[in-house]
């Protein structure tokens, strides 16, 4: 099973989409030391439902935990705390994709050539591997448009994808 990096706020996304089960479910999935804190604190348990499950998968033993040391080197950006532990650890794991949403992470990953992807296309690729349906998937990208920090751009291309994925790709603006 191939294994995927999760920072904060795709943690939180996920888990609020009721997808963070599923996603569990076909990879590894590795939280650096610094976001399980962030996110499945004691006082967050306590408060917020999402931050119950994360905790709970966590104990369970569903998603593991791991510090990623440091990096050796200055990154080429500066990072939240917790972006920047997933993308070392994604690193250090290799073979890993990073599932982040913060703007800074994704260009230190494309700088660094760690393979990313932001949780609007993991909704997509649930659909595509029919591990959700379509219904799911399109309130999922809808609820995600309005709790994520998400461009109105990202959201339509992520529905654009998930309509072609369902009907196939039509080539309806051709050139004139």
């Amino acid at each position: 099973m191939r294994r995927m990096i999760v920072d904060s706020s795709s943690l939180i996304l996920l888990a609020k989409c009721s997808l963070l089960e599923i996603v569990c479910g076909l990879f590894n999935v590795f939280v650096p030391t610094a976001a399980a804190a962030e996110v499945a604190s004691e006082d967050l348990v306590k408060k917020y439902p999402d931050a119950a499950l994360i905790s709970g998968l966590i104990s369970k033993g569903t998603i593991t935990v791991q510090s990623p040391g440091s990096a050796g080197f200055p990154l080429p950006i500066s990072l939240h705390q917790g972006e920047e532990e997933a993308l070392l650890l994604a690193m250090k794991l290799g073979k890993s994709l990073l599932a982040t949403d913060d703007g800074k992470a994704i260009k230190a990953a494309r700088f660094l050539k760690v393979p990313f992807i932001i949780t609007p296309k993991i909704v997509v690729e649930l659909f595509r591997l029919q591990k959700i349906s379509f219904k799911k998937a399109r309130s999922s990208l809808e609820k995600l448009g309005k709790i994520g920090r998400y461009s109105p751009e990202i959201i339509a291309d992520a529905l654009v994808s998930l309509m072609e994925e369902k009907y196939g790709k039509t080539n309806n603006h051709k050139d004139t």
